[in-house]
């Protein structure tokens, strides 16, 4: 198979630039884990990738992807582990649960 040696140029020219690009620096790197999204699509990652600056989560993807787009100062690998939301507001039950039928006798505002 021969390429001519404008395509070979042409093929440089264009790859050259996707691979010069720098990864972003970031706080924390959590890989290989199975990755429960919160996206419109509700995908789920199996092997994924979260990338964390900070506070803010900035990239969810495959752990391929992540490393190309991202370098960390810390690496957590969670294989076989399943990587999700925080559970918002579970906490609020617990008193509800001890408290339970103490006061049914009574209006809402006594």
């Amino acid at each position: 198979m021969r390429i001519s040696l404008a395509a070979c140029l042409a093929l440089v020219l264009v790859a050259a630039p996707l691979a010069a690009q720098p990864q972003k620096p970031v706080s924390l790197i959590i890989t290989g884990g199975i990755v429960v999204t919160v996206d419109a699509n509700r995908r789920v990652l199996n092997p994924g990738a979260i990338a964390i600056e900070g506070t803010d989560i900035v990239g969810v993807d495959t752990p391929g992807n992540i490393a190309r787009q991202f370098s960390a100062k810390q690496t957590i690998t969670v294989a076989g582990q399943i990587v999700m939301p925080g559970l918002i507001n579970t906490h609020t039950h617990a008193p509800m649960v001890m408290m339970r039928g103490l006061a049914d006798d009574l209006t809402l505002m006594e």
